[in-house]
């Protein structure tokens, strides 16, 4: 494995921890939350199947950024920037303007099946349910679109696979009710400013500059490692 592959993953990881750390410092808020509905999702029928996408998401987060840094670090800085951006701006909605949801399905009412029992384990590690809008799970998902897209030396299938699953992944946060409608708008809506804030403001080289920081330091305890030392 070459260095840069294990410094991409070790981003990646220091990505995940930031918005998992945000994401339940969040729910700390005293406010009370408001609960979220719509007529929309109280048709959207409930497809258990789903849980398949959202738990790739997961995996995107590590997938995402390795592959974008393996292409240029550029692609990588901006996915890393973008992202930052939306998890803050999303902590300040979580903090202001607590939001939860009334699932209104009872998991005990449908035959056991493996992807049940995967629902119920989200229900479970994701109680209570606050934190709902927007939905970093369909935020972080556009930026996969928007970072793919944005890599220009990616081939147009792998955008396009990327593109599909992605918005799998927000289906699927509807389909399972874990969200509602307005939570994806509102993520959409996140990243669109994110992106805004990143091209025409300093906050996006502030970052960058912050990552590259955190490269060379990176670099300077690979080196002290035997392990750091035999890569390439």
């Amino acid at each position: 494995m070459k260095k840069e592959d294990v410094k991409a993953i070790i981003y990646a990881l220091i990505l995940i921890a930031f918005e998992s750390l945000v994401y339940f410092m969040c729910k700390l808020s005293p406010l009370k939350a408001t609960v979220l509905s719509s007529t929309f999702d109280d048709n959207l029928p409930f497809i258990p199947f789903f849980s398949c996408f959202y738990y790739l998401w997961y995996l995107y987060l590590l997938i995402i950024p390795f592959i974008l840094n393996r292409i240029n670090k550029k692609y990588f800085l901006k996915y890393a920037s973008i992202t930052t951006i939306s998890i803050l701006m999303g902590a300040l909605v979580f903090i202001f303007f607590p939001t939860t949801i009334n699932r209104g399905i009872n998991l005990n009412d449908y035959e056991p099946s493996i992807f049940i029992y995967i629902v119920k384990f989200i229900y479970f590690s994701d109680t209570p349910n606050l934190c709902c809008l927007p939905s970093m799970h369909c935020a972080l998902s556009f930026v996969f679109i928007f970072s793919t897209i944005y890599a220009k030396e990616m081939k147009w299938y792998n955008k396009l696979i990327i593109t599909i699953t992605s918005l799998l992944i927000v289906a699927s946060t509807l389909f399972i009710k874990q969200h509602v409608i307005w939570d994806a708008y509102a993520a959409l809506g996140l990243v669109i400013i994110a992106i805004l804030i990143d091209k025409y403001t300093n906050v996006g080289k502030f970052i960058e500059k912050n990552f590259l920081v955190l490269e060379g330091r990176i670099e300077k305890l690979l080196s002290k490692t035997k392990f750091g030392k035999e890569l390439k």
